[in-house]
């Protein structure tokens, strides 16, 4: 935009100038609600200015209809919009529930500053000019100090501000709402860190009539942020859905909570996530000043809370219109139970098949009481088991859609229903609008057209209903396995609540490695140490052959890339003579050699807790030894962890048939494996030195044997 205030590279979730605000136990509890209902509004730095940013945010928020009262802040302007200006805050007739503030970066503290005087207790600031620049974070560093002595919220800086569509409440300057001559409020609610498209997604939302009731952009989460925000957002009665689009998180272990307690209200998270390729974390970060963390983790612990992750905007998009309208598939607690799909098309039905199995989504088996109804509806050369082919007799018996329809949804497998059809689609959805609307009382029904579609209107009708309109079989099937990806969800296990174990040292060499890994449940071969001056026939007299001779970790992190591990090896002599060449190829001729029992067999796997992540701590768990990195078959959690947890995430892996035994190998210690990474990860978070600590490979013996540690890399602080 042309007006300095407002910088379209909107930063979001730039790096922090001081500590974040995240004011839950310092500013009115009911700021969210003077954010999204304010009974009076303050707009600092408002101008007459046609077409300005600072003008067209007064235009907004008249157009839509507010009701309450809007104080224009302006020294310089008698008048605004035909509304009287006033020369500052502290002039305001009453105090508004919310100031809305667009003056230049160095004047915003004292704004702020300003509003906690008059009692003001929530903000939003749209300047730009602060983290997301390298001369504002000075800026930065003072508007939070300000908004946290003065006990004032703060959304923002350098954000669009609130869409609130029921309250007729929209607080922005973005041209997506002022280009809206109507606002359709539905059950959906997005946060996002990009303020252009969080102006897009509403505009799209709008247009489409699909609707929405809140649509919060939250800038650079100077003070409160986006987590803040989906905990409040989740606690409304009209949502149902929340879309969040992300490209990194500050305390982000949060998140786990947030989603578990929206399960509870019933209602969906849905995830975008930037910042997946290299490319795209430099994008990210030099929008943002803030590099994206691992996609890898934010994909699994969004797994672990139950939230959906979507990989483009048309999905989000679409997730959100599916979620918003559509219930949960019918239980029907029957193995053969399943979506069931009737089609004007014989290929279509057929694509519809393939697709169901492509998302996993089970196709119903339909009941013998079924099969004879519709042997009694359909002709003779129709297809009747699922899925139906109505044929073209559709067109010349005029009850055989209806009927079909009635006898397939009153079938207790049928957990939810797909109608395909071909040419003439718009011709038998006015005929049988009401049928399908009488199907989606009592199921999902998604109807699916091949390309064309029926107008804005009719779609939006049917919406309402609960049937939704795709143009594509792949996309109706693809609808019909997010209402069982939402249903999957709600019945993931929830995180531990359980007191931390007291904080412990981290441990200092080898010896104490050991001792740590011993007492979270992971036996560790024996072993012992020898010395420059010691002989292997004396020190490894008690140790059975044959033997592992290698490399401490803290004396070479690489050791097998570098040839310093020998395995098998079967006397003293080659015990003595190997440990004198480790010392020296790394010149090093006082160093103490490792020294241990060869393990049995059993599945080798990588077990490690990360501390630096935007989650805090976080355990990985999936295939190990030295081919971690090549096959990247890992799970990640964040910490603390339940045993559900762990034992859900190992499932989602390749290992899992591992495991369970392959090939005629026993199965494996998975109880003992899930009770060790439970330990593990709390000891772990008890031990705040302690940065990384990885076991690999962690040895996962057969049932009752438990597991044991073959070798560890601990990094301290």
């Amino acid at each position: 935009m042309s007006e300095e205030l407002i910088d379209d590279r909107e930063a979001s979730s730039a790096t922090r100038a001081g500590s974040p605000l995240h004011t839950r136990d310092m500013i009115d509890k009911n700021w969210f609600d003077k954010l999204i209902q304010p009974r009076s509004v303050a707009i600092v730095g408002a101008s007459p200015q046609p077409g300005s940013p600072r003008n067209t945010m007064v235009r907004v928020l008249l157009k839509h209809g507010f009701t309450g009262n809007v104080y224009p802040v302006s020294p310089s302007h008698p008048e605004v919009e035909g509304l009287k200006a006033y020369p500052s805050v502290g002039a305001l007739p009453e105090v508004p529930d919310v100031a809305l503030v667009i003056t230049p970066a160095q004047t915003v503290p004292g704004v702020i500053e300003e509003c906690g005087a008059k009692g003001i207790g929530a903000a939003i600031v749209f300047s730009s000019g602060f983290e997301e620049t390298e001369g504002g974070k000075e800026h930065a560093r003072l508007l939070a100090e300000a908004a946290r002595l003065h006990n004032v919220a703060v959304l923002g800086a350098n954000c669009q501000g609130v869409w609130s569509v029921q309250h007729r409440s929209m607080l922005t300057f973005s041209p997506a709402a002022l280009g809206q001559e109507t606002l359709k409020h539905a059950p959906i609610a997005v946060v996002s860190q990009s303020g252009a498209l969080a102006g897009a997604i509403g505009n799209y939302l709008q247009n489409n009539g699909v609707g929405c009731s809140y649509i919060i952009s939250v800038g650079n989460e100077t003070c409160l942020d986006a987590l803040d925000v989906l905990a409040s957002l989740i606690e409304q009665d009209d949502v149902r859905v929340v879309a969040l689009y992300i490209e990194g998180l500050d305390d982000a272990g949060r998140i786990v909570r947030i989603a578990e307690r929206a399960r509870e209200r019933d209602v969906q998270i849905v995830a975008l996530k930037a910042g997946r390729s290299a490319v795209g974390q430099q994008a990210t970060a030099s929008h943002t000043g803030k590099i994206a963390s691992s996609h890898a983790v934010y994909a699994d612990v969004f797994e672990q809370a139950g939230i959906i992750a979507v990989d483009s905007l048309i999905d989000a998009l679409a997730a959100v219109e599916v979620l918003a309208y559509l219930p949960h598939p019918r239980v029907s607690g029957d193995p053969k139970g399943g979506a069931s799909v009737m089609s004007s098309s014989g290929g279509a039905g057929a694509l519809l098949a393939d697709h169901s199995s492509e998302y996993g989504i089970p196709m119903a088996e339909f009941s013998e009481d079924t099969a004879s109804k519709l042997q009694g509806i359909l002709p003779d050369f129709a297809r009747k088991a699922n899925p139906v082919d109505l044929t073209g007799q559709i067109n010349s018996m005029p009850n055989l859609f209806k009927d079909t329809s009635e006898a397939i949804e009153a079938d207790p497998r049928t957990e939810a229903m797909i109608v395909q059809f071909a040419s003439s689609g718009r011709r038998y959805l006015e005929r049988n609008g009401e049928v399908f609307k009488t199907v989606a009382r009592n199921v999902p029904l998604v109807v699916s057209f091949i390309g064309e579609l029926p107008d804005l209107a009719t779609r939006q009708d049917l919406r309402e209903a609960g049937v939704l309109i795709t143009a594509d079989p792949s996309l109706a099937m693809s609808a019909l396995s997010l209402l069982y990806e939402r249903k999957r969800m709600h019945e993931l296990p929830l995180s531990p609540v359980r007191e931390p174990l007291a904080e412990r040292a981290a441990p200092q060499d080898w010896s104490e490695t050991m001792c740590y890994c011993e007492e979270s449940g992971i036996t560790p071969a024996k072993w012992i140490v020898l010395g420059a001056g010691e002989s292997a026939a004396t020190a490894c007299a008690h140790l059975s052959y044959p033997l592992v001779v290698k490399v401490l970790p803290s004396e070479c992190e690489h050791k097998t890339e570098m040839g310093l591990v020998r395995l098998r090896v079967r006397s003293a002599g080659e015990v003595d003579a190997i440990a004198a060449e480790f010392r020296e190829r790394l010149d090093k001729p006082d160093m103490g050699v490792l020294v241990q029992e060869m393990l049995g067999d059993g599945v080798e796997i990588v077990l490690s807790c990360l501390r630096q992540t935007d989650f805090g701590p976080v355990i990985s768990i999936g295939s190990g030894g030295v081919a971690v990195e090549l096959y990247r078959d890992v799970a990640h959690l964040a910490l603390p962890v339940s045993a559900d947890q762990v034992l859900a995430a190992l499932q989602r892996l390749k290992l899992w048939t591992l495991l369970q035994g392959f090939r005629g190998k026993p199965a494996a210690d998975v109880d003992a494996l899930v009770r060790a990474a439970v330990r593990f990860g709390d000891m772990f978070v008890a031990t705040p030195e302690v940065l990384e600590f990885e076991i690999n490979p962690v040895i996962v013996k057969p049932v009752g044997q438990g597991i044991g540690a073959v070798d560890a890399l601990v990094t301290t602080r």
